[in-house]
């Protein structure tokens, strides 16, 4: 063998075992994410302020997966599993802003006040009336 070839040889050998094949790796999720503590259903308690009625419905709640800050509230204000309200998310609390979910208007807060519970104060507006309730929401 020539001493070029001994050469090139040595060199892809040395090539091989400096630079071994990458290898993928398993990224932990963020365990810093705000939304992770409100992912999941939520079994709301609500109260209307006009009225003593007691009304209990269920709210999944799932992460934005276009917008790292916001999340999907599914039948919130018991609207219906079809409908989609989105929430922003700071530390302990989801806010959401004056939206306009199947021709109604909502607004309103939860704030998680420990393991599993939330509070919320929240306004609906069906266009005839508008009407502010609080709920407790306990995480099933």
């Amino acid at each position: 063998m020539s001493t070029r070839a001994q050469k090139y040889v040595l060199f892809i050998a040395l090539m091989l075992v400096l630079f071994p094949a990458c290898e993928l790796i398993d990224v932990e999720p963020d365990s810093n994410d705000l939304r992770d503590k409100f992912i999941g259903t939520w079994k709301f308690n609500e109260d209307e302020k006009k009225k003593s009625d007691l009304a209990f419905y269920s709210v999944l709640i799932s992460k934005d997966p276009t917008n790292s800050a916001q999340v999907l509230l599914k039948n919130f204000g018991n609207l219906g599993n079809f409908y989609t309200t989105y929430g922003i998310v700071t530390t302990n609390r989801i806010s959401i802003e004056n939206q306009l979910v199947v021709s109604i208007k909502i607004s309103g807060t939860g704030t998680y006040s420990s393991t599993g519970i939330m509070n919320w104060t929240y306004t609906i507006n069906d266009g005839a009336d508008e009407i502010t309730y609080t709920a407790t929401a306990e995480k099933t």
